[in-house]
């Protein structure tokens, strides 16, 4: 299997990395920095995922399902990333025990679903912003 070399990146504090609802077809994995997960980050109720640090991947599910990312990702500090292209990354998965993959389509379609049902929906209170109408 040949693979293209991976790419350096750097991102300041506050840099969007991917957005939620986009496509992806490059999976990063964190060299040095902390990057947070967002989802909602449009609306009027944003939350944070989780905030990932060095060695652990970001972007990964929506290379798994092709389907568009979950959240947002934002560099929370200075954050030097190494991408891994849609092409390097199938190959590996192609190469995976067929069980072992559709296990973790699974478990990808399981973690979907999760956070759909995290994100507010549209008819919910925000009690966050909630001001009593004034009376004339």
């Amino acid at each position: 299997m040949s693979t293209a070399p991976a790419k350096r990146l750097t991102y300041k504090a506050g840099s969007v990395i991917f957005e939620e609802g986009h496509r992806g077809d490059t999976a990063y994995v964190i060299v040095e920095g902390k990057v947070d997960i967002r989802i909602g980050t449009h609306g009027s109720q944003p939350r944070t995922l989780a905030t990932c640090g060095k060695g652990e991947v970001i972007g990964e599910l929506a290379l798994f399902d092709d389907q568009p990312h979950i959240g947002t990702a934002v560099a929370a500090e200075n954050t030097t990333l190494l991408s891994i292209s849609w092409t390097e990354f199938d190959a590996r998965v192609s190469a995976m025990d067929p069980v072992m993959r559709g296990i973790i389509r699974m478990m990808v379609k399981r973690l979907r679903q999760t956070v759909q049902e995290l994100k507010p929906q549209a008819n919910d209170v925000d009690w966050g912003h909630w001001q009593r109408e004034k009376r004339e």
